[in-house]
């Protein structure tokens, strides 16, 4: 008898559970109405979420008088984000189009009303339509996101008239967009959409961190400097990779890579030779990404594991985003005086690209919307992803080490309140200018390619990297290790790209699993040839 009690009451715990252990958020929004209620979606850590609320809920009852509460909603990265808006809004056309449509709703309709290509009537009434999800924000992520999401139509610029979306916020303050303050443009990087239907609200880089310790306790002279500097033999199993399947930061942090390749290699050539000298380079820069790949400890669903991991020894070093790593190196600064990692921005191979915002199409509560807009955009807002603890107008409970997207922003009155002063994106260096017409249309073709090379490929990739460093790396091994013919610059840009634009899923799996394929069969073959010496 005492079995079946404890199975049930394990039945009753599973079945109550969730119920019983509801997040405090859900529940303290319930009691707020839904004009006061705002609902946003973000791949933003904790500590940024929590002090925009409450500097936006203060900001609120100073300006508007108005008591008001954030639901965020955090299924992931940037790339889950996607998949659940795409399947939300699916979901709420198919519903929308049952009840006004004449027409039975067909299957094949989901996979073509974003496709305005298509011209088709579903395509039609959904662009004409007031559907949406029950969200009000896209805040955070990536810039091909947000630039998928509105050749989708997920997101919309708003309405200046009626007050709402970023573009009320550019008619109430025009002098916050431009060359003063949001520049359209920044080193080949979009930071404002040219219809306005997002907005840069802070910026990233991407960069190297890595444990000191580590390098002092073997002797190494000399740290990471650059992308090159891990691919080598010493940081075989060391370092500390984000899968670029989860998150389009991370494809833009290995698009740097191939940018700095294919630009050093074109600027080496004759004006005639540009063509061939940019495929040598894209060859070169994918030649570093999988080596990097080769020495990879683990391919993290979350990027934030990396600087962890790196700072507890777990790893060697790590390519992150430059504010994860700020966040850790403070922490631990805080609790000894001393920090055992550390971070560089390769000179050349990296840029500021920024975190956009933006409205939701049919947002439950656009006009509250807009005011968090007008907010994160506000002399007030950017001051908040800078300032340290306690400054006046930063943050309460932790700095957030990010660095604001206005140019205004960057004055010595507010650096001398800020965590990173001397970090001046906006001045003249050695950041990487990013071209969008070498890589940006094969942007997912460049996230497939690498999770074929090395990711689906991982335990083959490093069996081969292995054999080739434990018998000095002969000859006909090597290259038969690095041959990247298949995935050329030409077939990657023209053939495998335009597979993709297909939108197919079938089409898609299958180009996966044939180029896995021709990865492994090329690391062992590889693998063969070093344990010969040959």
């Amino acid at each position: 008898m005492g079995r079946y009690l404890a199975l049930l009451l394990a039945l009753i715990a599973t079945l109550t559970g969730p119920v019983l252990l509801k997040p405090e958020t859900s529940a303290r929004t319930r009691d707020f109405p839904p004009s006061d209620r705002l609902v946003i979606i973000t791949p933003h850590v904790e500590s940024i979420r929590a002090e925009f609320e409450g500097a936006f809920q203060r900001w609120m009852k100073d300006q508007h008088q108005r008591h008001v509460v954030i639901d965020w909603r955090v299924p992931g990265g940037t790339s889950e984000i996607s998949k659940v808006v795409g399947s939300a809004y699916r979901a709420a056309l198919e519903y929308y189009w049952k009840q006004h449509q004449p027409e039975p709703w067909q299957d094949q309709f989901g996979a073509s009303f974003t496709d305005p290509k298509a011209a088709s009537a579903v395509n039609r009434v959904w662009l004409a339509s007031p559907v949406g999800i029950g969200i009000d924000l896209f805040f955070g992520g990536g810039t091909p996101d947000f630039s998928e999401m509105k050749k989708k139509g997920f997101i919309v610029p708003g309405d200046a008239a009626q007050g709402l979306g970023i573009l009320a916020v550019r008619a109430a303050h025009p002098d916050w967009f431009g060359e003063s303050a949001i520049p359209a443009q920044w080193a080949g990087e979009t930071y404002t959409d040219p219809d306005f239907t997002w907005v840069g609200a802070c910026l990233s880089s991407f960069g190297i961190c890595y444990n000191l310790d580590f390098h002092q306790r073997r002797g190494y002279p000399d740290l990471p400097n650059q992308w090159a500097s891990l691919t080598h033999p010493r940081y075989q199993n060391q370092i500390a990779l984000a899968d670029p399947g989860k998150s389009g930061t991370v494809v833009k942090m290995m698009e740097s890579i191939l940018q700095q390749a294919m630009q050093a290699s074109a600027r080496a050539a004759p004006p005639r030779d540009r063509r061939p000298a940019l495929e040598a380079g894209w060859l070169q820069g994918m030649g570093l990404i999988q080596r990097i790949g080769a020495n990879a400890r683990y391919w993290t669903d979350s990027s934030t594991k990396i600087p962890l991991d790196v700072c507890e020894g777990e790893a060697a070093a790590g390519m992150c985003v430059d504010f994860y790593a700020r966040n850790f190196i403070e922490r631990l600064e805080q609790a000894n005086g001393h920090s055992r990692l550390g971070f560089i921005l390769p000179p050349g191979g990296t840029t500021p690209s920024v975190d956009p915002i933006a409205l939701f199409r049919g947002a439950p509560n656009p006009a509250l919307a807009t005011l968090f807009i007008e907010f994160v955009l506000s002399p007030e807002g950017q001051r908040l992803w800078a300032f340290k603890v306690g400054a006046p107008g930063g943050p309460t409970r932790s700095a957030l080490r990010r660095l604001p997207v206005r140019r205004d922003y960057f004055t010595p009155e507010n650096l001398r309140f800020a965590s990173d002063p001397d970090i001046l994106p906006y001045a003249a260096g050695n950041a990487l200018t990013y071209d969008p017409a070498l890589t940006a249309g094969s942007f997912n073709a460049i996230r497939l390619v690498i999770r074929a090379m090395c990711l689906d490929t991982h335990d083959e990739l490093r069996t081969a990297w292995s054999a080739l460093i434990e018998h000095g790396f002969p000859p006909q091994a090597t290259a038969a290790f690095g041959d990247l013919a298949h995935v050329s610059y030409a077939n990657v840009s023209g053939n495998l790209t335009d597979k993709l634009n297909q939108r197919n899923g079938l089409v898609t799996s299958e180009l996966s699993r044939t180029l896995a394929q021709q990865f492994r069969q090329q690391y062992q073959r590889a693998t063969a040839l070093a344990r010969r010496g040959l």
